[in-house]
């Protein structure tokens, strides 16, 4: 196989896994709704939300150590690390969360007691918040 052929199949199959993580990331995140609520309306979850984050980014470090083979090992290493964080900052910008794991303006609580699950983490305040 042309080594070109080689890195574009790599290169589909990193994009369409990490495509797929972060609609997942996205359903765990926020729920079925999404962040805006629409419909049954946000079911916050940012722990899950932030596992979802560096499953992204660590997504994209096997397309980096293909690329990079042949390089030095602190280059290789530092081009997986850069390749995770750019992974989950992307997937960040792509759904809209901050690195809480809650949608950007809003923050991390503890739901009260008249919540559907009191005690769990869940996102406040800003739009669509308390």
């Amino acid at each position: 196989m042309p080594p070109g052929l080689r890195i574009l199949g790599i290169t589909l199959v990193t994009a369409a896994a990490f495509a797929a993580a972060v609609v997942v990331t996205g359903f765990l995140a926020c729920g079925v709704s999404g962040c805006s609520g629409a419909g049954f309306g946000p079911a916050y979850a940012p722990v899950q939300g932030q596992i979802g984050l560096v499953v992204c980014g660590a997504l994209l470090v096997p397309l980096a150590v293909h690329l990079l083979g042949g390089r030095p090992h602190l280059e290789r290493v530092a081009a997986e690390l850069v390749a995770g964080v750019v992974g989950a900052v992307l997937a960040m910008a792509l759904l809209g969360l901050g690195p809480d794991g809650c949608p950007s303006g809003q923050t991390r609580a503890r739901a009260g007691a008249e919540d559907f699950a009191p005690g769990t983490l869940t996102c406040v305040g800003g739009p669509g918040g308390g």
